[in-house]
């Protein structure tokens, strides 16, 4: 499982390498605008001499690892500006970096030349660190270049006496003083405490930067020495995606990666990341990195065209087989056309037949269609009929009680002889008047509970400011009846205005109304509320 969740995360890390070549011209740029700015203050009026040297100190640090003449000509000018003002300490200082850039670029004697001249007594404490590291530097690089053995041997000696020295007067938290310690634990094989002081120098250091790419490159040597090759490999990437990040073109970690791929077979993007490599060093302008990219990319020129000539090979032998395989097609598409003609009449006759097989299932969807759209109608009509029959028996029940009661005490007040009492009762037109509401309040009781959503989705057949709101207590009016009853499949006026006492007109009148207030067309909205809800089961 971890290999293979190892083996995501280095194809992960290939991905964004891969991208970040093909975006390296947006991080140049903005190396080439942060330049423009430096040098746009360089050339303004009136600078001081002072300014003149700092500017051209932070032009000489971004030309470092970018382009190394142009770094050369700053740190040029800042020797001739530290002589002018006869400042030995500045002097020192671009003394010390023209020595370490020399040393990068294989100028040794010319570096050598450099560094000899300054004068150990007048530097402070960090020029004398930068003093040593540019020395160790010098004769390191001596040491791994020379082939004489007797001079490798003296070469490295300086080297980590150099070492020694530094590591005595850098402070022990300073990533001088680490670099150093991590460099000799690995020249010793303490591999697990060399990778200890790389995890203190990675904490210092910030993604992105050149000081990340250098930690990381120095953690792939670490890996190597420990014979962990996918480890190696993915602090390769992330130090070659940080070079790309700060347009770092003298950059080691993508020659040593390709040359890893080559040797695993990966010759296209071995092929690739040299090239980059090769294009970068031609810009940066250094023999040393140019010499050992141009070894490697010759190793891999010639695995590429043995990959070349092979795939050629298997080209012909390609082209072969599809030439017999072509005319094995010709005869093929020869017996194919003749069963075609065949298959043609058939399928003619079979698209007839499905034709008219198509016909008859739309025929008989459609009727399902409207056979279960009348199921439905069946079902909710007799449904509505069972609960409105059950309720005005149950009605009729009460009426007939009411009737009876009524009956009692008729009787009664005819043997009392209560005339003027009768006569009263007779009079009196409350009675109707109370009847007929119990009536509608029972009617609006009943058909709600059928139909709980009716007024809210009448309401949403209005205009918004036409909508009907209910009085307090009320679950219907006069118009949501009509309505009501419309729903129920009473839709003759004359039968609507018979049960709501009203006239024929009165409800023509109350129907044109509302039509007049529906968002919808007045043929459609009739037709509308029948379809309104289903009732409570």
């Amino acid at each position: 499982m971890n290999s293979i969740r190892a083996k995501n995360e280095l194809d992960s890390l290939f991905i964004e390498l891969d991208n970040k070549i093909l975006k390296k011209d947006v991080y140049i740029e903005f190396k080439e605008l942060k330049i423009k700015e430096l040098k746009a203050e360089r050339s303004r009026l009136n600078i001081s001499i002072g300014d003149l040297y700092s500017l051209n100190t932070l032009l000489y640090k971004e030309y470092r690892s970018y382009i190394s003449d142009s770094a050369i000509f700053y740190l040029n000018e800042n020797l001739d500006i530290a002589d002018l003002l006869k400042d030995s300490s500045k002097m020192n200082e671009t003394s010390i970096a023209m020595a370490n850039l020399f040393a990068i670029l294989g100028m040794y004697k010319e570096a050598v030349d450099i560094i000899d001249g300054v004068k150990i007594e007048s530097l402070d404490k960090q020029q004398a660190i930068q003093y040593y590291s540019t020395k160790r530097v010098i004769y390191t690089n001596l040491g791994s270049y020379s082939h004489s053995n007797r001079d490798k041997a003296l070469y490295l000696k300086m080297a980590n006496a150099y070492r020694d020295t530094l590591a005595n007067i850098a402070d022990k938290s300073s990533e001088d003083y680490l670099r150093i310690a991590e460099i000799r634990l690995r020249l010793d094989g303490n591999i697990p405490e060399a990778l200890l002081i790389n995890d203190k120098r990675l904490s210092m250091a910030e993604v992105g930067t050149p000081e990340y790419a250098l930690v990381t490159f120095n953690r792939s040597l670490l890996y190597r020495k420990q014979g962990d090759l996918e480890m190696e490999k993915k602090y390769l990437i992330l130090s070659a995606i940080s070079d790309i990040r700060s347009s770092i073109k003298d950059n080691a970690s993508i020659p040593i990666l390709a040359n890893i791929l080559m040797k695993e077979g990966d010759i296209d993007r071995a092929y690739k990341y040299v090239c980059f490599s090769l294009d970068n060093i031609n810009e940066y302008n250094t023999r040393l990195r140019s010499s050992e990219i141009l070894n490697i990319q010759t190793i891999i020129d010639r695995a590429y065209q043995k990959k070349n000539e092979e795939q050629n090979k298997q080209l012909r032998l390609f082209l072969a087989l599809i030439s017999i395989l072509s005319v094995l097609l010709i005869i093929s598409i020869s017996y194919v056309y003749k069963q075609m003609k065949k298959g043609i009449i058939i399928s003619k006759r079979l698209k007839e037949a499905n034709l008219e097989l198509n016909t008859l299932n739309q025929k008989l969807h459609n009727m399902n269609n409207e056979l279960r759209k009348l199921n439905i109608e069946v079902v909710e009509a007799n449904q509505i009929k069972e609960e409105y029959i059950g309720y005005f028996l149950d009605e009729c029940s009460k009426y007939i009680d009411k009737l009876d009661e009524l009956r009692k005490t008729i009787n009664k007040k005819i043997q009392e002889k209560q005339i003027e009492s009768l006569y009263k009762i007779s009079k009196n037109n409350n009675l109707k008047e109370d009847e007929l509401k119990e009536l509608f309040r029972n009617f609006d009781v009943m058909f709600t509970h059928l139909f709980p959503d009716f007024v809210e989705k009448f309401n949403s057949l209005l205009m918004d400011n036409e909508q009907i709101i209910l009085k307090k207590g009320e679950s219907l009016n006069n118009e949501l009846r009509i309505y009501a009853l419309i729903r129920l499949g009473i839709d003759d006026s004359s039968k609507i205005a018979n049960f709501l006492g009203y006239s024929v007109n009165t409800i023509y009148n109350y129907r044109a109304k509302i039509k007049n207030k529906a968002k919808i067309s007045r043929e459609d909205f009739e037709w509308t509320i029948k379809k309104i809800g289903t009732f409570r089961k």
